[in-house]
């Protein structure tokens, strides 16, 4: 296909930035490798066009950013599309309500998972299109599975441990691999909440025992603190990473999270950065992924791969088409 020479080559100019003569070449290869599978999307073999596409958006909050992109990307299209609530009925009903439905995109809360998960694969095993599977969605949910998952395939992350609601003795904290600063991951939280930083050992130890004592799972993760509060967020698109941004805490927080005031910028990554991405995503089974990396001492390290990823910071700081980018990957699943 014709690519686009000059997008390439001004990609490549932001990768000046980092004074790194190597780095302007991957910024310039990162450009047209988004290029070649916007083209390769298109050939994909699409819904029959014969008659009238029906998608259904599975989420709970029908006004959120991504939401309102994805039904106009839609209607671009010729598609019929709708907000629907996964829980607003009961399981055999709700896959009455959806059986009419050519595909659909799950973007509901990882708090919803449970209740949701079943109707999801049901849908899926009659036929039913979807961008994930429900099973990768809920291996992405699930903080000791796909710690698991990822640790078998080998890629760098932050020294982790998981923590079921099991009897713990007073000594366990004492034991941990890494030392203080500790971060520390409730199972339910998104969007960086849920997400606490420990500098010492007696609010270590409140905030765990009072998760203990109410049967909450966590993960507790070392600190990176020569991370500074920043962080990337990279997009992965069927095994290809489609857009990338840096996410920079507010003074005083070391979460980055735009929810939470982070603010976001433009970033072109790098090959090594762009490989963890891809290999999460295909670790987890995910065709569609949010991969956060954060960057150590150690080099790249990952933190999570979130299979319903938010786009609006993304868009904002790229330009990119993302709602229309997943329907097109949608049509060809």
């Amino acid at each position: 296909p014709d690519l686009d020479r000059d997008a390439a080559l001004g990609h490549a100019e932001q990768g000046q930035q980092f004074g790194d003569a190597q780095r302007c070449l991957e910024a310039a290869r990162f450009a047209i490798q988004i290029q070649l599978h916007a083209h390769s999307v298109a050939l994909q073999p699409a819904f029959d066009t014969g008659a009238a596409v029906k998608i259904a958006i599975l989420s709970r909050q029908p006004g959120v950013y991504g939401n309102r992109r994805l039904l106009a990307a839609a209607a671009a299209r010729g598609w019929q599309a709708e907000v629907v609530d996964p829980l607003a009925a009961h399981a055999d009903a709700m896959l009455t309500r959806l059986a009419g439905f050519d595909a659909v995109l799950p973007r509901y809360s990882p708090y919803w998972q449970a209740q949701v998960h079943g109707v999801l694969l049901q849908l899926q095993q009659r036929g039913v299109r979807s961008l994930n599977h429900a099973d990768a969605i809920a291996l992405a949910r699930s903080l000791p599975a796909s710690l698991r998952v990822l640790s078998a395939a080998g890629l760098p992350m932050p020294e982790s441990v998981y923590v079921d609601s099991a009897p713990r003795d007073a000594d366990w904290l004492a034991r941990l691999p890494f030392g203080l600063p500790v971060v520390c991951k409730r199972a339910n939280g998104s969007q960086g909440r849920g997400v606490t930083l420990h500098r010492d050992m007696h609010d270590l130890t409140a905030c765990t025992s009072r998760l203990l004592a109410g049967g909450e799972p966590f993960l507790l993760q070392a600190f990176i603190a020569e991370a500074e509060g920043r962080d990337l967020r990279l997009l992965v698109l069927d095994g290809c990473v489609l857009a990338a941004m840096q996410r920079i805490a507010p003074p005083g927080e070391f979460r980055a999270n735009v929810h939470l005031g982070g603010r976001a910028v433009a970033f072109v990554p790098g090959a090594t950065e762009c490989e963890l991405a891809i290999a999460a995503a295909r670790a987890m089974g995910l065709r569609v992924a949010g991969v956060d990396i954060i960057h150590s001492r150690r080099g790249p390290l990952l933190l999570e791969a979130n299979a319903s990823p938010g786009f609006e910071a993304l868009e904002a700081v790229s330009g990119l088409d993302v709602a229309g980018k997943l329907l097109d990957l949608l049509a060809a699943a």
